[in-house]
């Protein structure tokens, strides 16, 4: 049986295509840390490659969406 898709630090990612445009923002996320919230769900903190002061956190889960983003 397969492993389930993980998420590693330094792993990149895209946001998913645009369905009303077709076309990607071009931003690239890095993964830069890992934890579990208080509520048992796995995080990523994401920075930006391009503008290190922009940043976000999704659910790992999210990141394995590709409806969401997909790999760089």
């Amino acid at each position: 049986m397969a492993k389930p898709p993980k998420v590693t630090l330094e792993d990149c990612f895209l946001p998913a295509t645009r369905q009303t445009t077709g076309k990607s923002t071009g931003i690239v996320w890095r993964v830069v840390d890992l934890f579990e919230g208080r509520d048992g769900i796995p995080y990523a903190r994401l920075v930006n490659t391009n503008d290190r002061s922009l940043t976000k956190t999704v659910a790992t889960e999210a990141l394995l969406d590709r409806s969401l983003f997909r790999p760089a």
